[in-house]
């Protein structure tokens, strides 16, 4: 496991070869102090052991799926837990060790994976590059990645971000560009409905502090030019804008510590209900997912 950093003039970041992890992301505060804003470990070691996921990416196949899913008609047993697989259980991009094919310390990372056909259970063997770059105020993220057989793709990165340092994200106020959210079954898989957020606990379209509310929960995002979502703390003056070209966002924050994170994606369980966005990802296409993280300061 080795670290890289690269920095610019607004930003330092550490990143690790296990997982791909973005280890810690330093931005300025009101009172232009570098502040590490995103939740991981000072240890390298210590990733080997989390189970949060802290900082990765996610694949080959991001959020919940049931057990067995469709490709082209067939259906594929995967590897699951009580009927789910979660981001790709063992066999789990964020549990691997990337290559490091790009690397200019002043401005990007890229790494490489290859995943070997049957890994969970899916086909395919799968190439995947991501590069993490540091352009001016914004932390961009990109996916790219191609397959020797039809399969289903999905990726995100797994940072739990807090701009107020280690203190509680309670005061920060989030905003989520979306009108929908996909409807949750016992086992946490989406049940295929899509409702509207009006009169409902997940109805942030416009800023509201998180407080005691806590999230784990898939919005599917307006078609806009608009950030999909948007946080600030009025404590650090810290602003983060969150844009995308998936078709929704998972946003979830956890009880065991103060973060959120922001999982651009597709939606759960799409290989198994056929209205969702499709994830199926053919020989001779390219998977291409962009997202970029976008900070500054308000008054």
């Amino acid at each position: 496991m080795n670290q890289y950093s690269i920095n610019n003039n607004f930003f330092k970041a550490k990143f690790l070869t296990y997982g791909a992890i973005l280890q810690e992301l330093w931005v300025k505060n009101s009172n232009n102090n570098f502040v590490n804003i995103v939740k991981g470990f000072k240890k390298k070691e210590d990733y080997l052991g989390d189970t949060w996921s802290r900082g990765a990416i996610m694949g080959r196949y991001a959020g919940r799926l049931e057990n067995p899913i469709l490709i082209e008609g067939k259906k594929i047993k995967i590897e699951n837990k009580n009927g789910v697989l979660l981001h790709s259980g063992i066999s789990g991009w964020n549990k691997k060790n990337w290559k490091v094919i790009n690397y200019n310390k002043n401005q990007s990372i890229s790494f490489e994976y290859k995943c070997k056909d049957g890994s969970s259970g899916f086909p395919g063997n799968i190439t995947v590059k991501i590069k993490y770059a540091l352009i001016e105020n914004e932390l961009q993220i990109s996916y790219l990645a191609k397959t020797d057989k039809p399969t289903h793709i999905n990726l995100t990165n797994h940072s739990y971000f807090n701009l107020n340092g280690n203190n509680p994200i309670n005061s920060s106020f989030l905003k989520i560009n979306s009108d929908y959210y996909l409807e949750l079954k016992n086992n946490l898989v989406p049940s295929g409905k899509i409702i509207n957020v009006t009169g409902t606990k997940f109805d942030y379209r416009n800023f509201k502090p998180i407080g005691e509310n806590r999230i784990d929960d898939y919005y599917v995002l307006n078609k806009s030019k608009e950030a999909a979502a948007s946080i600030f703390n009025p404590n650090s003056k810290i602003k983060m804008e969150v844009y995308t070209n998936q078709p929704g966002i998972v946003i979830f924050t956890p009880l065991s510590f103060e973060g959120i994170c922001f999982e651009t994606q597709k939606f759960s369980n799409s290989p198994n209900i056929s209205h969702f966005p499709e994830t199926l990802l053919k020989p001779g296409e390219r998977y291409e997912h962009k997202t970029k993280f976008r900070f500054s300061l308000i008054a």
